[in-house]
């Protein structure tokens, strides 16, 4: 009975180790080889900076399902946060800052550490203009962590979170993207 018992416990392992290995290989796999996420919407630079770099904008975009909390209305600033709270309230809420605005080029923020000021990961998008569409290229970074230059967010579980970030990205662009090319897309039916 014991060696029946056993032998299902290291089938539930093995299954459950092959279930996250297959998990993450499938959110590496819809980004681009260098991690980065991308998604090309039919719109110029200028009208889908103004989305990713104003707060109200913002909430109907970013971690849709979730809590967005920009402390400015309007146009983004350097320094400026903004705050996602997991729906059911699930663990910490995540701190973004902004860290650098380019207008129509770039949107950079670093994403801050629980209780602290402190980066642990940058979420840099840039816009590229392509005929009549814009790509946003979407890429997130971790940084080391502590005064020590080797230590990063940390193997497999620091794997797992930038490719969850790196999915996010993608995910919320794919709204983003729905959002802008909507009301061109009424416009030319009409």
């Amino acid at each position: 009975m014991l060696k029946w018992i056993g032998g299902c416990l290291v089938l539930v392992v093995v299954l459950l180790a092959g279930g996250s290995w297959f998990a993450m290989r499938t959110m590496r796999d819809s980004l681009a080889p260098d991690g980065s996420a991308r998604v090309a919407i039919r719109a110029a630079p200028g009208r889908i900076y103004a989305s990713l770099s104003h707060g109200d904008s913002i909430k109907t975009w970013m971690a849709q399902g979730n809590t967005i909390t920009t402390w400015r209305s309007g146009p983004l600033v350097v320094g400026d946060s903004i705050r996602v709270e997991v729906g059911r309230k699930i663990g910490q809420p995540v701190t973004w800052r902004v860290s650098e605005l380019i207008p129509n080029r770039v949107v950079s923020m670093e994403l801050l550490r629980p209780g602290t000021q402190r980066a642990m990961g940058v979420r840099r998008d840039s816009l590229v203009a392509a005929g009549d569409s814009t790509i946003v290229i979407s890429k997130v970074t971790s940084v080391p962590a502590g005064d020590t230059a080797s230590s990063t967010t940390g193997g497999l579980a620091g794997d797992m979170m930038l490719s969850m970030f790196r999915l996010q990205a993608k995910l919320e662009y794919q709204v983003l993207k729905a959002r802008i090319e909507l009301p061109q897309k009424q416009e030319t039916t009409r």
